[in-house]
């Protein structure tokens, strides 16, 4: 992947003339020293985007790229869309003058925004990979009936589904000049997938009039939701393009799951099978990162069952023992109403609160159960109190207990979301007896993990969370972001070798049913 440098400069010098490029080194040399500006960004080009589907005609090519007026006017206008994006993103939710923790929560919905139209697209493979592990394994084993009524819903069986993804997702940027613009009425034109995909192109794609409706029409209530359901731009003339590759990335590794919704029993049973999928998932992964070891007592535990003095049963979903440490593990696979970020501040604490912590009683009056941090509290607390009844032998002499909120959410990597949970977290916990300690909680996504999976063969999972919790006590920063920088760890981290062999097959399989002509394609 390359770093935000070579990106820049690949973008800089496609679309920036000579005389463009003395005012963006001009400008460069008056920032501190290793300050690099940022010329182009997703959120800005999302945002030239929808005014571009609401003012221009619906044409695509490169013709107006070989014009250098014409490169000079889209540079203008991108500019003016960074201005546009800034003040409908974080225009008066940063305060230089509230209270720091009051400016923090007031910050939240924008930082979380503001990363959610930034971020770039994760590694092609992992996704791949998660997507098929989750859709093909863990989620019908919860949900008997997801096959049966994936094929009612799009006209393919989900091997189909992601026969036609992973065509898009890999085989078009290697094989096409065009990269990801394809002609949508040739693909697999030769191929018994033929009909296949064109149920594929009906599903996720949308048309350039469809877009400029989806892009503006309730845009503040909905956001890029629809451009989340619908990735592809679909021409009347058959040319279409991946509109944008992070939301084509997110729809592979939960797109099936909506795909149900429109004719479910019940929304809540779906993502009830989903979240134990995530889990079974998750376990997944940890398992073979910690092995059972003949002869060896087991480092890790999942799925304990255990029930309290007060004959309350509870779950930890994961544990790791490195007695006098301990590592626990909440699951949480839940979704944010993105579509409230930036309202109320305090409606959207609140959503937070009803998705990983304890919501104030509803209109009905009915207490929400703890959810999140509120169970990682609840289960520390009893470790603390020695009132984890059977399972309590595990926590003999722990002085150390590092809480792990592990999610699917990406977004949670957003600055302030750690500081925000571990404050509620705290709260909820109450005081710790002298002699032990609770350290920073930590929010880890599934993308983190799978990183971590072959990486923790050069370091233990608790340094790491120590490590942590030691730079960062108020979790202002992710922990991904410390992986990421920190140099005891940036270079250590490493894909998930279980996920590229996965999207590995998932290549070879595209490739024989959609292209059976061309040459073979080497995996991410």
């Amino acid at each position: 992947m390359p770093d935000i440098k070579e990106r820049q400069q690949r973008a800089i010098n496609m679309i920036c003339s000579g005389e463009d490029l003395d005012r963006i080194n001009a400008f460069a040399r008056t920032r501190p020293s290793g300050d690099l500006p940022v010329v182009f960004f997703r959120g800005q080009l999302l945002e030239l985007m929808r005014w571009a589907v609401r003012c221009c005609d619906a044409a695509v090519g490169a013709e107006s790229l070989e014009d250098p007026a014409g490169r000079s006017r889209l540079l203008q206008a991108a500019l003016i869309a960074s201005k546009l994006w800034g003040e409908r993103v974080f225009a008066g939710r940063l305060s230089g003058v509230l209270p720091v923790d009051d400016a923090r929560k007031l910050a939240l919905g924008a930082f979380r925004r503001g990363l959610e139209e930034s971020a770039i697209a994760p590694h092609i493979g992992a996704t791949l990979g998660r997507g098929w592990a989750l859709f093909s394994e863990h989620f019908p084993r919860h949900y008997p009936d997801f096959a049966a009524e994936f094929l009612d819903a799009t006209g393919l069986t989900v091997e189909q589904y992601f026969t036609c993804v992973t065509g898009l997702a890999l085989y078009l940027p290697f094989d096409s000049e065009g990269g990801a613009l394809f002609n949508a009425q040739t693909v697999a034109d030769a191929t018994a997938y033929r009909e296949k995909f064109a149920k594929y192109m009906d599903s996720e794609s949308q048309t350039p009039e469809e877009l400029a409706v989806t892009l503006w029409d309730g845009f503040t209530e909905r956001g890029y939701r629809d451009l989340r359901e619908r990735p592809i731009l679909r021409l009347a003339n058959g040319r279409a393009i991946i509109i944008d590759p992070v939301f084509f990335s997110e729809k592979i590794s939960v797109g099936p799951l909506f795909h149900l919704l429109p004719k479910a029993r019940s929304a809540n049973e779906v993502f009830g099978a989903f979240g134990n999928a995530f889990e079974d998932y998750a376990n997944g992964i940890l398992r073979r990162m910690y092995p059972d070891r003949p002869g060896l007592a087991s480092r890790l535990q999942c799925g304990v069952e255990a029930c309290d003095r007060e004959n309350r049963d509870f779950e930890i979903d994961a544990l790791l023992d490195y007695i006098p440490q301990t590592v626990i593990f909440e699951q949480k696979a839940a979704w944010l109403k993105d579509e409230i970020v930036l309202g109320d501040i305090d409606d959207w604490i609140e959503q937070i609160r009803s998705r990983y912590g304890i919501a104030t009683a509803s209109a009905g009056g009915k207490k929400e159960r703890p959810k999140g941090v509120a169970q990682l509290a609840q289960i520390v607390r009893r470790i603390l109190d020695g009132n984890c009844g059977e399972a309590q032998r595990a926590f003999d002499g722990v002085a150390v207990i590092h809480p792990v909120l592990l999610v699917h959410d990406t977004r949670l990597n957003a600055p302030a979301y750690g500081t925000f949970l571990d404050s509620e977290f705290r709260r909820l916990l109450g005081e710790v007896p002298g002699g032990r300690r609770v350290m920073t909680l930590a929010i880890m996504t599934i993308s983190d993990l799978e990183n971590l999976e072959s990486s923790v063969s050069e370091f233990a999972m608790q340094q790491l969370l120590a490590d942590y919790a030691c730079a960062h006590p108020e979790g202002l920063v992710s922990l991904h972001n410390f992986m990421v920088h920190d140099e005891r760890y940036a270079d250590r981290i490493k894909p998930s070798p279980q996920l590229m062999a996965d999207s590995q097959r998932l290549i070879e399989l595209a490739q024989r049913e959609l292209f059976p002509k061309s040459a073979a394609i080497v995996g991410p």
